[in-house]
């Protein structure tokens, strides 16, 4: 696994988060691959894909949506999160990662239901916490959603935590509160 890599990691993550276990190096074609629509965002998405291919927060990290919005569920204050998907070079390459790819993420979650095959249409898996639930990009809006499949599976209940992926890397703290 790559621990160093080109690209400025420091423009998403604050200097105390431990972010490692990315994948191998990657192509903008590649990510477009993957990535194909475009969505708000997407220029930080790729110049942090570039940086790192996915990876592992190994020390603990968290997102407080109440950084960006009034938070009315006290349950949701804080979310943690585990990694970032990685994108594999080849199709099913994946296997011996530490992080899943995206593309596994979505195969994972898209015949949950009619809603969830038309919400994965609109949104991009990324990131996940250890009880399983994913993080997505509304490529509509580039707003970042949270989605805690132990509470529902219903699209519907997912929770805007950031109004973009930058915000969102950029507001990760290695620090529960």
């Amino acid at each position: 696994m790559n621990n160093n890599s080109k690209g400025n990691i420091d423009k998403f993550l604050n200097n105390d988060i431990l972010f490692e276990d990315s994948w191998k190096d990657i192509s903008v074609s590649k990510i477009n691959e993957i990535v194909s629509d475009e969505f708000p965002g997407k220029k930080d998405f790729i110049e942090f894909y570039l940086a790192k291919n996915g990876g592992v927060f190994t020390k603990g990290a968290y997102i407080y949506p109440d950084n960006f919005y009034e938070i009315s569920n006290k349950d949701y204050l804080s979310i943690e999160i585990s990694s970032f998907f990685h994108i594999p070079l080849i199709e099913g390459e994946d296997d011996s990662s530490s992080t899943m790819s995206i593309e596994k993420a979505i195969d994972r979650r898209i015949d949950y239901s009619d809603d969830f095959e038309n919400f994965v249409l609109f949104h991009i898996p990324f990131a996940d916490n250890h009880a399983d639930n994913d993080f997505w990009i509304d490529i509509q809006t580039g707003e970042i959603k949270y989605m805690d499949y132990e509470e529902s599976y219903n699209p519907e209940d997912a929770i805007i935590v950031a109004p973009s992926f930058l915000e969102f890397c950029k507001h990760i703290q290695a620090e529960f509160r």
